[in-house]
């Protein structure tokens, strides 16, 4: 006898989502937000040669990198993949702060600066721009720094357009800030965050525009000139003149609409 009733159609679940930024850009608090609201684990993926990958990073349901796409393994562009950008200047300051506070004390923060803004050789993870440009032609969902830190779950949320998110539970978010004072588990590398000293030199200040009063000019000259292009074409005023946190105009890529 032949069975008339429907069969509801097979839904596959991706096995893992890249989670992608620019260093100091939001990443770390998004897998903390993915971990507590929505209950999803995460691990990291770094260039082999240099540091030292979790063998099993790809049986987390997320994964977080810096690599450039070119530089995942696996290279799969059927692979789901969410972008953070950041303001560049923002970026590359904390970046600075980072280097010098937890790698080398000793480095001078200007030189350092400079360093990361020209990014000669493919240092700093190919330099800001270029960065930002790859992956906005690589991610499905490009999310904003400052709106992830205002609204951590309506950002995240925007997630559940190319992957499926479980049901969040609101109660369970957190602000950017907690950070600073409490000891998240969010799967690999989460341990290095129980000592408070590190979360509060880790979680400097993350602020919006902190590159108004930490930048010198001769920085925030050599940065418009490397970078400015892809400053405005990622959404943000490379002029200080213009409107202070209002997206530029730039492109009608519905991805890099502010509450898009």
């Amino acid at each position: 006898m032949v069975s008339h009733h429907k069969v509801a159609p097979v839904i596959e679940t991706p096995v893992m989502l890249w989670l992608a930024s620019y260093p100091r850009s939001g990443n770390t608090f998004l897998r903390i937000v993915l971990s507590e609201v929505y209950g999803l684990e995460s691990s990291e993926f770094y260039d082999p040669q240099s540091q030292t990958s979790d063998s099993e990073y790809a049986d987390y349901p997320v994964v977080k990198t810096h690599l450039l796409p070119n530089e995942l393994v696996p290279r799969n562009r059927s692979i789901p993949a969410v972008y953070i950008v950041r303001d560049g200047r923002d970026a590359v300051v904390s970046v600075a702060h980072h280097h010098c506070n937890l790698i080398d004390p000793h480095a001078d923060f200007r030189t350092t600066l400079k360093a990361a803004i020209r990014a000669q050789d493919g240092t700093f993870f190919g330099g800001w721009s270029q960065h930002a440009r790859l992956w906005r032609k690589r991610a499905g969902v490009i999310l904003r720094f400052e709106e992830l830190i205002a609204d951590p779950i309506g950002t995240a949320e925007r997630i559940r357009a190319i992957y499926p998110l479980p049901e969040p539970q609101t109660d369970r978010a957190p602000s950017f800030y907690d950070l600073r004072t409490q000891s998240f588990d969010f799967g690999r590398g989460s341990e290095v965050m129980d000592d408070p000293h590190f979360r509060k030199r880790f979680f400097r200040r993350g602020e919006v525009g902190a590159w108004k009063d930490e930048m010198p000019l001769f920085h925030r000259l050599l940065f418009t000139y490397h970078h400015g292009r892809t400053l405005w074409k990622m959404g943000y005023w490379p002029f200080r003149r213009f409107a202070p946190g209002k997206p530029s105009p730039n492109s009608s890529d519905s991805r890099l609409l502010v509450g898009a």
